[in-house]
């Protein structure tokens, strides 16, 4: 631990700058995707709701492989054409455009922002915490944007066909909100994005004595009840939508106890 100890006006004064610079990251990265606004809407965030997507096309291939399915007859069963999208406020689409670009923002400069929360709290710990500090940025990096490409592109396709394909009766046709499929993309995303950094706060919270491995061992029954709850509330709650939220849930817990248990014994 750091010997000289800080006034409380000290530590105030050098969270503020930590959280100015943060906030500067954030603005010049949502800067750059203003900027480049064919690439983030019509590559980036409409991509799902085009048929041609990676996801589903890597899904028509995986069913003709292993089910021996015609292509025609399969896409059929999935997105079969591209979602009509309309937008029904004047200021609409220049809202989302800045909304969007800030939640983009945000993500982007995720690995700099928690670099500097980490620069904050740095002092406060010893000499050998601080050595393994490029490697928890890393990890938590890594985690994070694992989350989101998983949200993107494999839980937004399923949603996204769930909710276009459910249907109460052939009368009324999906032709669905600006505003909602935003919502959906970026909720999905930044979702998943924060459920994968669930290794780390186990860690941390494990250093910090307020959790340990048998805590997680022993409650390992309610954590499951927990990450099925927490699953169906990011899906619409169909089954499948479900599974594909549980699994990465289950593996994340269990890497969460194998980390806790080599920290508790370090």
């Amino acid at each position: 631990m750091n010997e000289n100890k800080m006034p409380f006006w000290k530590h105030i004064d050098e969270l503020r700058k930590h959280i100015i610079h943060c906030f500067c990251a954030i603005v010049i990265a949502m800067i750059i995707l203003m900027n480049n606004r064919k690439i983030i809407f019509d590559c980036i965030i409409f991509g799902p709701a085009k048929t041609d997507f990676i996801t589903y096309r890597i899904f028509y291939k995986l069913t003709n492989s292993f089910l021996g399915i015609h292509f025609s007859s399969v896409s059929s069963s999935f997105l079969y054409k591209n979602l009509e999208i309309q937008n029904r406020q004047i200021f609409g689409q220049f809202n989302i455009y800045v909304w969007t670009c800030f939640i983009g923002g945000v993500i982007l400069s995720f690995p700099y922002v928690f670099y500097e929360f980490w620069k904050f709290i740095e002092p406060a710990l010893s000499e050998k915490e601080k050595k393994y500090s490029i490697w928890i940025l890393m990890l938590v990096s890594f985690l994070f944007l694992l989350g989101i490409f998983f949200g993107y592109f494999i839980l937004c396709p399923f949603l996204i066909h769930f909710g276009y394909s459910f249907r109460i009766s052939h009368v009324p046709k999906n032709i669905f909100d600006l505003s909602d499929y935003i919502s959906l993309i970026v909720h999905s995303v930044l979702s998943m994005g924060i459920i994968f950094l669930f290794p780390f706060f186990i860690f941390f919270l494990t250093k910090m004595e307020l959790i340990s491995y048998t805590f997680l061992k022993k409650y390992r029954k309610h954590a499951f009840m927990i990450m099925l709850v927490i699953a169906s509330a990011i899906t619409p709650g169909d089954i499948l939508s479900t599974i594909i939220v549980l699994i990465p849930l289950l593996i994340l817990y269990q890497v969460s106890v194998y980390i806790s248990f080599h920290t508790n014994n370090k």
